[in-house]
């Protein structure tokens, strides 16, 4: 035997296991939170409800906020998967798609699964869009409002919630209500970005309109694990610029 080679062969043997090592450290999976939403329309108006004109207009506004967000009983508007590092949007619908973060950086994407495309654009996006009217839209600057943590507690999809506001002087009669998970990670993303002030993840978000609360809650949360590219553009995709 060549007692020469042995050192070389040891190094071989050494280096070969410290790339298999590796290659299955980045194939590991890592747990997250996956956690399912739908629409929530809250305790509509008894008032408005009461009339047949009050009745059809909730009707209306109802069907149309599921036909545009792409709800229905199999699917669900909007999916999230959320741990201390990474978040996974994924969203029916008009305006839908999946949004991937990574919470130690300040780029998000935006993927187009047909085209193979990723949109690259800030994580934050200082706006807070609130319904005015029946064909109107105003975009309140996040900045502009006021947060309020209350002791108010609920329980949803099995996770102990406690409440928070957040109110623009100027449009009072627009706020918005959050219930948040104080176990579970923030959960942020686009024009959501003002949800990463709570200290919890946001499990039903809400405002008032027209006598009826329009907004989304959870109804199913549970512990998951999946691999980190989960979280990340694939490799194959091509990654540009995007104008938000």
């Amino acid at each position: 035997m060549n007692y020469k080679k042995i050192p070389s062969l040891l190094f071989l043997l050494t280096m070969a296991f410290m790339v298999n090592a590796q290659q299955y450290n980045n194939a590991k999976s890592i747990p997250a939170w996956k956690i399912s939403y739908h629409l929530d329309f809250g305790s509509p108006d008894r008032q408005l409800e009461s009339t047949k004109d009050g009745y059809q207009e909730q009707s209306v506004m109802m069907e149309l906020a599921k036909s545009l967000s792409g709800s229905s009983d199999q699917t669900p508007p909007l999916v999230c998967y959320v741990n201390t590092s990474y978040i996974r949007i994924e969203q029916n619908g008009l305006g839908g798609g999946i949004t991937l973060a990574d919470k130690r950086d300040t780029i998000s994407y935006l993927l187009d699964t047909t085209a193979k495309t990723a949109l690259k654009y800030p994580a934050e996006i200082a706006n807070l869009h609130t319904q005015l009217g029946s064909d109107s839209l105003v975009v309140i600057s996040s900045e502009g409002f006021k947060m309020e943590l209350l002791k108010d507690t609920m329980t949803i999809a099995g996770q102990l919630c406690r409440k928070a506001t957040f109110i623009n002087p100027d449009y009072a009669q627009h706020t918005i209500t959050v219930w948040y998970a104080p176990a579970l990670p923030r959960l942020y993303w686009q024009k959501y970005s003002y949800l990463k002030n709570i200290p919890g993840c946001a499990l039903s978000i809400g405002t008032v309109s027209k006598g009826m609360n329009v907004g989304i809650k959870a109804d199913h949360v549970e512990k998951v694990n999946s691999p980190e590219s989960f979280f990340l553009p694939p490799a194959d995709y091509t990654i540009s610029d995007g104008i938000f």
